[in-house]
């Protein structure tokens, strides 16, 4: 009986354990998936449509009919298969019963993909999740956002002809509520169109992330015709014109470019009247600019005057040739400027980050005076001490354990060179714009001494992300990103000790200041005077004209000194090829480059300026150049007490000004290049294109802010990397034709009386380069440089 009841007391305590073991992590996960009503919505992009480059705004939806729900919403991005994950960028959320919620998340777009996906989580628990969808574009894709009345105004824009422009085009409509409120959240769109639109149904954050995208490198184009000042609003003072009224007219005759294809007018029409107030017209009717365009910080806004939903040009057979002309005019390679991701563009300063100037190997000296020791007490003197006492038997104890004393005191040496805290590593590079602002990209690394979790706060507005190197992927990420409009968090968990994380960033510097110069070309020398007006005080400063270098120790804030540098045109046009890998090596310091068998972190960072400029068609023609140990980056991490070491490289271009006598020279690179058409499909190189038989044109503007320029010399430098010998003409305005090159330049020099037949009205040299070869093959961009004398307007 007592057997029988031990059993039956064992049975249902076996069952009991049961019981409990399914309503365990298991069976609660279940019951909390079912008490959590929640419902995601997600557009990635606009309209589920984004490029894998620039950053994306994730658009979440979240519906709640179950109980109130704290948590986060996290996007996992990085996605390796077997649903693992890279990266979560994250957003903290409270939604109560019967509530929905909108929340935006930006994620770079090299990290999100389709099968990416956003989940609601709580404690590292997934209760819902959703794919992100939508429809992902290659990085060659221009992106075009537009704010019209009417959703199809830009659509002449998608079918642009392929022998001028080769891009893939975008055509986004969007709503104002697609709108970020960002300028970060905007960086996924190349251009963005505004014509005949209600400004005022954006708030002040949308109108504000506009500007601020415009500025780091955004395209604008503004229109609207009769609508021009509703549709612009208190963006006006980006545009190049200012708008004073309205007016119609009989013909827009100069929009024909090609005159099988001339507007037809049947009624007259309405554009938009003003002055111009910086910039470059590039049509106009009568006295009226019809297409203008000004850089703006680092971006450039389109002006056109009139409504492009407006019939007859809207659906005027010609409009597509029109606007890949004006579109490579008005704004040339910056079209092609959002290529890559932040972390790819940085990828200098993400190598040098890993120099760390603390975590030098110790000495040999000391490795050699610890062992020394060692040897002398395990040796000699243990031995004598041993056999004097009689107790040899003792070394069989002592010296093992002398061993592993001297292991832990070389050990704990190491780790007092370290130091016991967090060691932040910051390498920078500090681009001056010119107008008190400068464009700041960073690398901060953090090596910590212990395993643990670690959170990096990066103040300021705009970009902030994780730099992956090693790809490690998990079902829930290990880093942890939330993007705010005043700082970001980056959290990283389960770090290993005595490893790195690194963070890279970018932001505007609203007051960085300006390099002031006062610098003229004259006798064979460019001479005069720089002065820092910037925040920066700097070191191993150089300034630069072309190959040519002249070096100061140091320039701090309000500092001056004074330049003079001698140099030769024709020089200076032939160091031109390969001058971005050469300049890097010019701003490195003396001191940092004396090791020829490896790179110090100077050099590594250098290359910086030849890889940021790579994809433009100029370098800066005269520049300054320094560096400085001040903090470009505020980062903080919770819980530690930091000092970072800093480095960063500071650069700005330096404006040139007319001698007394009005005397000037222009050297290469400052004039705008822009190719003008091809009559076969080209594949832009950054530096150049490829292209097969056929023929390429490129237009040299040769306008500097209205002035008058009468032309002495002017030099030109072409060149191909696969040495092609292309056929090259130049087009003379008088006769409205293409000439053989050798009629307008002698030894690549254009003597002044031949200016007036070969630059246009408007300051417009063109040049034509054909091959006939059955492979492709490489043209480099041009480089033209001036001598000349200002003369008034």
């Amino acid at each position: 009986m007592k057997t029988a009841n031990v059993y039956k007391r064992w049975l249902m305590t076996i069952c009991a354990c049961l019981l409990l073991m399914a309503a365990m992590p298991g069976g609660w996960a279940t019951i909390a998936r079912a008490e959590v009503a929640i419902q995601l919505g997600v557009t990635a992009g606009v309209g589920g449509e984004y490029k894998e480059t620039g950053m994306v705004p994730v658009q979440v939806s979240v519906t709640n009919s179950g109980p109130d729900v704290e948590g986060d919403i996290a996007v996992m991005t990085g996605d390796r298969g077997n649903n693992t994950f890279s990266a979560a960028y994250y957003q903290p959320i409270s939604i109560a019963k019967g509530a929905t919620k909108q929340i935006t998340i930006t994620v770079p777009g090299s990290e999100v993909r389709p099968d990416s996906y956003v989940a609601l989580m709580k404690n590292d628990e997934v209760l819902v999740k959703t794919p992100v969808g939508g429809r992902r574009y290659n990085s060659d894709t221009l992106m075009v956002g537009v704010l019209a009345e009417d959703p199809d105004t830009a659509n002449f824009l998608g079918v642009l002809p392929k022998a001028s422009f080769s891009n893939e085009v975008k055509v986004l409509p969007m709503k104002p509520d697609q709108v970020p409120t960002a300028g970060a959240q905007l960086r996924m769109i190349d251009l963005l169109v505004l014509n005949n639109f209600a400004l005022d149904t954006l708030n002040d954050q949308q109108i504000q992330a506009i500007r601020d995208w415009t500025k780091s490198g955004g395209l604008l184009i503004t229109a609207g015709g009769a609508q021009y000042k509703k549709t612009v609003g208190v963006l006006a003072d980006l545009s190049p014109v200012d708008v004073n009224g309205v007016t119609q007219v009989q013909s827009l005759a100069s929009l024909a470019i090609d005159k099988n294809k001339a507007v037809e007018l049947n009624a007259p029409f309405t554009i938009s009247t003003g002055k111009v107030k910086s910039g470059k017209v590039w049509y106009t009717e009568g006295n009226e600019p019809l297409f203008a365009s000004r850089a703006v910080g680092e971006g450039k806004v389109l002006y056109v005057a009139y409504d492009l939903a407006a019939e007859p040009l809207a659906s005027w057979t010609g409009n597509g040739k029109l606007w890949s002309d004006t579109l490579i005019k008005s704004f040339g390679f910056s079209l092609d400027h959002n290529r890559e991701s932040l972390t790819d563009s940085i990828w200098p300063l993400s190598e040098a980050a890993d120099r760390i100037p603390a975590l030098k190997i110790p000495e040999v000296g000391w490795f050699a005076l610890f062992f020394g020791i060692y040897a002398l007490i395990a040796g000699p003197i243990l031995f004598y001490i041993l056999r004097y006492k009689r107790k040899q038997s003792y070394m069989w104890a002592i010296v093992p354990v002398l061993a592993v004393v001297t292991g832990v005191g070389i050990f704990s040496f190491g780790a007092m060179q370290r130091g016991i805290g967090v060691l932040v590593h910051q390498t920078g590079y500090v681009e001056m714009t010119g107008d008190g602002q400068a464009k700041a990209k960073g690398v901060t690394a953090l090596f910590v001494p212990r395993s643990g979790d670690y959170k990096v706060t990066i103040a300021g507005q705009g970009l902030a992300q994780p730099i992956m190197e090693s790809r490690r992927s998990d079902e829930i990420p290990r880093i942890w990103a939330s993007l705010q409009p005043e700082h970001t968090d980056i959290s990283f968990r389960d770090v290993e000790f005595w490893s790195m994380r690194k963070v890279a960033t970018e932001q505007t510097v609203t007051d960085a200041g300006t390099f002031v110069s006062d610098l003229s070309y004259a006798d064979g020398a460019l001479t005069g005077t720089v002065t820092n007006k910037s925040k920066y005080a700097l070191k191993n400063v150089k300034v630069v004209s072309g190959m040519q270098v002249q070096e100061f120790p140091e320039m701090a804030p309000e500092g001056t000194v004074q330049v003079k540098l001698s140099f030769q045109p024709d020089a200076q046009m032939q160091s031109r090829r390969g001058q971005n890998q050469r300049l890097s090596g010019l701003l490195v310091p003396k001191q940092a480059a004396a090791n020829p068998y490896e790179n110090t972190r100077e050099q590594v960072m250098a290359q910086i300026v030849e890889y940021r400029r790579g994809g433009s068609s100029q370098p800066a023609q005269v520049m300054i150049a320094g560096w400085t140990n001040e903090q470009i980056v505020d980062a903080s991490i919770k819980g530690e007490t930091i000092h970072p070491d800093s480095l960063a490289l500071v650069t700005s271009p330096l404006e040139i000004k007319p001698a007394k006598d009005g005397r000037v020279y222009y050297p290469a690179g400052t004039f705008d290049v822009t190719m003008a058409g091809s009559s076969v499909s080209v594949d832009d190189m950054g530096d150049g294109f490829m292209m097969p038989a056929g023929d390429i044109s490129f237009d040299v503007n040769l306008n500097q802010d209205g002035q008058k320029l009468q032309i002495s010399n002017l030099y030109l430098y072409t060149w191909s990397d696969d040495n092609t010998s292309f056929d090259k003409q130049v087009y003379n305005w008088k006769t409205k034709a293409f000439e053989p090159y050798d009629r307008a330049f002698v030894n690549n020099t254009m003597t002044g009386d031949k200016a007036a037949a070969y630059i246009s009205e408007d300051s417009v040299l063109r040049l034509k380069f054909s091959h006939q070869f059955p492979d492709q093959r490489h043209i480099g961009i041009p480089s033209v440089s001036v001598e000349g004398k200002v003369t008034n307007p």
